[in-house]
């Protein structure tokens, strides 16, 4: 996915049950249209809660970011999917981290 970070892209396709290796051209409208949901609802939750503080990011007011605590797959390798228990797997594709649960994404 373009113009979405690593970390919500990982995020927006598991909510979306769509596998991170799918090619655009075979993703139904269906599918697309989730993404599109996910990619929103993914990040206004993030948003709301102060982003994602993953080493040192803090906002102006010195607050970190809580998303974190929520994140189903990303820096999630080898734990137990929250949906479906199977492990969490992780590959890196153009220098970035991705992080996908192959039983619940297709």
């Amino acid at each position: 996915m373009v113009g979405v970070g690593n970390i919500y892209a990982s995020e927006a396709l598991f909510h979306a049950r769509v596998a991170p290796r799918r090619r655009a051209r075979r993703i139904t409208k269906a599918e697309a249209a989730r993404l599109a949901a996910a990619v929103k609802q993914v990040l206004s939750e993030a948003i709301n809660i102060g982003g994602t503080t993953l080493r040192d990011y803090v906002d102006p007011a010195g607050t970190p970011g809580y998303f974190r605590q929520k994140l189903f797959v990303y820096e999630r390798a080898g734990s137990a999917c929250r949906i479906c228990k199977s492990p969490v797997k992780h590959f890196t594709q153009g220098q970035r981290s991705t992080y996908w649960c192959s039983t619940c994404q297709r």
